[in-house]
């Protein structure tokens, strides 16, 4: 047996409209929830990594989608292009990688407020 355990956690992509407070805590109370479960029942220290702050793009296997015959380029996440099926959303537009940027930063602050401000310790499991 290992002498700790790995526990990452997040969203598959992070979409602009997704962004707010609520869900970057939610995300957050969910990885340390699952942390203290695997704490207890492995006993063994718990090693966790968000998968948030950054995770905007989408790999493709296919460049372009195909929807009752009609041929756009494929959504690849929010910091590429729309998720729209329209030849205006599927544009790649380099100015989404500033927004992408900016609420990157705005998430990693509010983890950092959660994490220092007490809200990861454990005397505060019930608030969970």
């Amino acid at each position: 047996m290992g002498q700790g355990f790995l526990l990452m956690g997040g969203d598959c992509a992070e979409a602009f409209n997704e962004f707010s407070v609520n869900h970057i805590r939610d995300t957050f109370r969910v990885i340390l929830q699952m942390a203290l479960i695997l704490t207890y029942g492995g006993g063994v220290p718990v090693i966790k990594i968000g998968r948030m702050a950054g995770q905007f793009a989408k790999p493709r296997s296919d460049p372009d989608e195909v929807k009752d015959g009609v041929a756009l380029p494929s959504y690849r996440g929010d910091i590429i292009n729309g998720e729209d099926f329209t030849p205006e959303s599927r544009i790649h537009n380099p100015d989404r990688m500033l927004l992408a940027y900016h609420q990157s930063s705005q998430t990693l602050n509010i983890l950092r407020a959660f994490s220092m401000g007490g809200y990861a310790d454990i005397s505060r499991l019930h608030a969970w």
